[in-house]
């Protein structure tokens, strides 16, 4: 932590952003306490490869057939759910205060460490929040996140596109609509991805309609080869039903 980070530290103590509780110093957006509920939260299992998602990079079949053949993630969201790890995403999606920004980073970028060997071929880039968002919340989270992202891995950050999205995604009635709605233009016509390998970081992949649509626009200007990299996944697993959507943990 910097000297003015310190001391912006001890003249406004940031809280858990679960509890409510005053973090110590080396605490990052949740306290002590919450934090062994997050990490709980984490061991689960992907049913394709067995291993706890966090080191897992399998993809979905949508995502698969939009260029994006690994999908590096921390853990599975649970809309609605009052948990640690919920409150972490809202935070970052509403306020994106600096310590949630470093401690996703920090969680991402393991999970990305664990089956990526990283090289100067690599590029960062974010799915652009929509204008309209932005505005509202002052923050592009996804941008901060994947800035972040690109400092620990010591690689580049671009940003390459821009969003055409008429509403949130989480308004859309289903899939279709989805689909329709993840537009994306091009942010520089003349950007050139030739031999790169695109990572593209996103906070939350439901359907994979964003990720997917981003991709295709990389792909378009030569992108060697892209992954995508999320906090947490809120599709359904294809090989477990919803109703046994918990069993496959570590435990």
């Amino acid at each position: 932590m910097k000297l003015f980070e310190r001391i912006l530290f001890y003249i406004s103590v940031p809280k858990c952003v679960y509890c409510g509780g005053l973090l110590e110093r080396e605490d990052k957006g949740l306290c002590k306490k919450c934090k062994i509920l997050y990490l709980d939260a984490k061991e689960r299992n992907c049913s394709i490869c067995s291993k706890p998602l966090y080191n897992c990079d399998c993809t979905s079949h949508y995502l698969e057939s939009h260029f994006v053949h690994k999908l590096f993630k921390v853990y599975r969201y649970k809309p609605g759910e009052a948990s640690p790890f919920n409150e972490l995403i809202y935070n970052l999606k509403r306020e994106a205060r600096r310590d949630v920004v470093d401690f996703f980073a920090e969680e991402l970028t393991a999970s990305i460490k664990a089956s990526l060997q990283i090289n100067k071929s690599i590029v960062i880039t974010s799915i652009p929040r929509r204008r309209k968002a932005k505005a509202k919340y002052g923050i592009d989270h996804s941008e901060k996140l994947a800035k972040a992202v690109a400092r620990n891995l010591s690689v580049s950050y671009i940003k390459t596109l821009k969003s055409l999205a008429k509403k949130p995604q989480k308004k859309a009635e289903n899939i279709d609509e989805r689909i329709e709605n993840a537009r994306f233009k091009l942010k520089d016509k003349n950007l050139s991805l030739a031999q790169k390998t695109i990572i593209i970081v996103d906070d939350i992949v439901t359907t994979g309609a964003s990720m997917g649509a981003a991709a295709f626009n990389l792909k378009s200007i030569g992108a060697k080869r892209i992954i995508g990299a999320t906090l947490s996944i809120a599709y359904k697993d294809n090989y477990v039903p919803p109703s046994f959507a918990d069993r496959f943990r570590n435990k």
